[in-house]
């Protein structure tokens, strides 16, 4: 597979990933809060996205890392998350910090390096995601808050779900535009 087309299919899945919270997001009530609001501290899927997030990062750590420490990036990035499993708190907040941040990083990159439409309004909602990601990953009990605001808040509720779908959009719009020319 060609970089444009594995771009093209990010964007994609990336879109139906966003469209998919953007549905959960305008879901949220006080009603269903008792079920969303421990999601933070979930260990087995935070274990799967931490494994997920390290196996995109061997390969961009293999060519900054010392040469002493190139053999063990891949069995680090197995025994890590198995390690947040058994000893961290709010797993699953700290995963999808991290996958945000990569994934906001990817799209930043790409976006530019094959001149994709809108790429600007890409960019922008992307460090917006980013930046959430960032938060999340330092203060992981902010995505129970978030839940929490969107449950008890139509506003929040409002403006999340409009978030993720207008990136939603425009990930989509990206993906059947870029030509990579």
């Amino acid at each position: 597979m060609n970089e444009l087309l594995i771009y093209r299919i990010a964007l994609g899945v990336a879109g139906i990933c966003f469209a998919a919270f953007a549905v959960w997001t305008f879901r949220l009530s006080p009603e269903n809060l008792s079920r969303f609001e421990p999601w933070p501290r979930a260990k087995l899927p935070g274990m799967v996205i931490g494994w997920i997030a390290l196996a995109l990062c061997v390969p961009h750590a293999a060519v900054v890392s010392p040469g002493f420490l190139v053999p063990l990036l891949w069995p680090l990035a197995i025994v890590v998350p198995i390690l947040g499993y058994c000893f961290v708190d709010y797993p699953l907040a700290r995963a999808l910090g991290g996958a945000a941040i990569l994934g906001a990083y990817y799209l930043v990159h790409k976006s530019f390096e094959l001149h994709t439409p809108c790429s600007g309004a890409i960019a922008v909602l992307a460090w917006i995601f980013g930046i959430a990601g960032i938060w999340v990953s330092g203060k992981p009990c902010a995505l129970r808050d978030w839940i929490r605001l969107c449950a008890r808040s139509g506003v929040w509720r409002g403006v999340s779900g409009g978030f993720w779908v207008v990136f939603a959009l425009a990930l989509f719009w990206g993906a059947l535009l870029t030509r990579g020319e």
